[in-house]
């Protein structure tokens, strides 16, 4: 690759030319406590449930948003992550009030997945007990769903 004296690349030289942009191997992975609590600060129109985990490849991606300078960057980031963790759920009962559907659990942590309306969001509760939970919402992201 060569540069003028004006600035300019020339792209008529034959090597291959990296030009700036999304290169995720460069960008190193938020830790997994720190990418969910920056995912779940968040609220999401529809109705999602999480299924999963993070994997390396959307924590990096949760890096780049938190590095973005635009918000539409941003929430195109952390949407196409949370649109990879998810699944449809059914539409709460009555629309009116939140309606809890699922805890995830990571270490010590417990966030709270309420349907709000038309969107998904973590609206703490105050004290909420991990005890007064039933068994069947709570996820844990470390693979296992307990029952």
């Amino acid at each position: 690759m060569r540069v003028a004296a004006d600035g300019y690349i020339d792209l008529s030289d034959g090597r291959r030319v990296r030009t700036p942009g999304f290169h995720d191997q460069q960008v190193e992975p938020v830790p997994e406590s720190e990418a969910l609590s920056y995912l779940l600060s968040r609220s999401f129109p529809g109705h999602r449930r999480i299924v999963r985990g993070l994997r390396l490849e959307e924590r990096k991606r949760i890096r780049l948003a938190m590095w973005a300078d635009s918000g539409s960057e941003r929430m195109t980031l952390v949407d196409r992550v949370w649109r990879a963790i998810t699944q449809p759920a059914s539409p709460p009962s009555n629309p009116e009030e939140p309606e809890l559907i699922q805890v995830i659990q990571y270490e010590h942590w417990a966030h709270p997945i309420h349907l709000d309306g038309a969107r998904t969001r973590v609206i703490p509760r105050g004290g909420m007990s991990l005890a007064e939970v039933p068994k069947e919402m709570i996820l844990r992201l470390d693979g296992q769903l307990t029952a």
